[in-house]
């Protein structure tokens, strides 16, 4: 696959954008869903208290209670969706699982969707890129 198609950006590249977006901030990253033909993608970005990742982890691989236990381990979640438009990427969000701190402006998740919603922009329109 190219890194574009008809001049736009493939999916997989704005996967694994997303993917090093969460990783830089400490952010569990699960996809949740491919629509056919590459035509978009639903993922999950969590955040995870540290002394919950061994939880976290350990439900992911039995599945076993999964939408009681997971939400039990997760400080914040949401659910991030990209589809393809013509020639862009929209990208929408919403919050599964509400912070609970005051500022929700300055959560790790709501830093990153900014930077997600950034770099699609940017990937979308080249000539935005440095």
């Amino acid at each position: 696959m190219t890194h574009t198609e008809n001049n736009i950006t493939n999916l997989q590249i704005i996967l694994d954008n997303i993917r090093s977006i969460a990783a830089n901030n400490n952010l569990k990253y699960r996809l949740d869903f491919l629509y056919e033909d590459d035509l978009g993608a639903r993922i999950r970005l969590a955040y995870v208290k540290p002394d919950n990742e061994n939880h976290y982890s350990r439900i992911l691989a039995t599945g076993r209670g999964f939408a009681c236990d997971i939400e039990s381990v997760l400080e914040e979640e949401l659910l991030l969706e990209i589809k393809k438009d013509a020639s862009q990427w929209i990208v929408t969000h919403t919050h599964t699982i509400e912070p609970d701190v005051f500022n929700k402006d300055q959560t790790s998740i709501s830093q990153a969707i900014q930077l997600i919603k950034d770099v699609v922009q940017a990937e979308t329109n080249p000539s935005l890129q440095p």
